[in-house]
């Protein structure tokens, strides 16, 4: 009995200490994850707020040096191969539809119309630089907010409390006034006096389009990922950055080579510094991390409907 007595003692302790151990364990994960949420996101910010700085670092005498197509085909490519590369070590099942005869086609069409948009965004990003200084672009890309809740309304019929409304109301009105006062400041403004808040008259409709397809690309793409939830996030991001690239390889090479004239002087890389290359780096991994806070969030709405 005393034996017996003794052994379910030394069981009590062994469980209580590999408790302890798990509790342990799974303590340190929840830290390590908050920590790495939380450098994902400062990343983000950094790289979100860096992005108007570093093209105007590429500008001379009123120009933006690179081709913006170019950019964004080496940023959608980089995109891609490491969404790519996700896929196959994480899902045979994804990669086998990925490859199937005649699948990629089908699954696929759906993102044609948010590679679209970005495609066009994102070099409408670029040369809308020229007309605003990079606090003024800051300050008016807030109203992709606005648009975005408008139209996430309109398609998702998602609605808004008072005090949402009221925020957006706030938002929208603030940018609006401080971008009419600046453009009336700076209508005449010369190319060469970049110490001063301004926007050229064509920045307004620049930015208005630009926070317009914004929002419709990324309701469009909640749509997208509440109707095919059971596709895994990697090939949904292969699909949409497969056409980013193809939307942008047409006026990466076909500009260049009508400018050129000749395959041998063909240089879509013209213009690129390091700038430039720091602008692919930061917005590739700011697409890359941002596609994993949605696959976190996805999965958690997931295990707690």
């Amino acid at each position: 009995m005393a034996i017996d007595h003794i052994d379910e003692n030394k069981i009590d302790r062994n469980e209580l200490a590999h408790e302890d151990s798990t509790s342990h364990n799974e303590s340190n994960e929840r830290i390590s994850h908050s920590l790495t949420f939380r450098a994902m996101i400062l990343f983000q910010v950094l790289a979100y707020g860096s992005y108007s700085i570093l093209v105007h670092l590429c500008e001379h005498d009123g120009h933006i040096m690179f081709s913006s197509a170019t950019m964004n085909l080496v940023l959608e490519l980089v995109k891609l191969i490491f969404s790519l590369i996700a896929l196959l070590c994480t899902s045979k099942q994804s990669s086998s539809i990925l490859f199937a005869k005649g699948s990629f086609v089908q699954h696929s069409l759906p993102y044609a119309v948010p590679g679209l948009l970005y495609f066009i965004n994102n070099n409408l990003a670029v040369h809308m630089q020229l007309q605003m200084d990079p606090a003024s672009y800051q300050i008016l890309s807030n109203f992709k907010i606005a648009t975005t809740a408008i139209l996430y309304r309109i398609i998702i019929k998602h609605k808004l409390s008072q005090q949402q409304w009221f925020a957006v109301a706030l938002l929208f009105s603030g940018g609006l006034f401080y971008s009419l006062g600046n453009v009336t400041n700076s209508a005449v403004l010369s190319t060469d006096n970049t110490t001063k808040m301004f926007i050229r008259p064509l920045g307004l409709p620049m930015i208005l389009l630009y926070c317009t397809l914004s929002g419709l690309a990324g309701v469009y793409n909640e749509w997208i990922l509440k109707k095919y939830y059971t596709q895994s996030l990697h090939l949904q991001n292969i699909y949409l950055y497969t056409y980013g690239s193809l939307l942008n390889l047409v006026p990466a090479v076909g500009i260049p080579l009508l400018v050129s004239g000749s395959f041998h002087q063909l240089n879509p890389f013209e213009g690129f510094s390091i700038y430039t290359w720091l602008v692919i780096v930061t917005q590739a991994l700011n697409g890359l991390f941002m596609a994993k806070s949605v696959m976190e969030k996805r999965d958690a709405t997931h295990d707690h409907p």
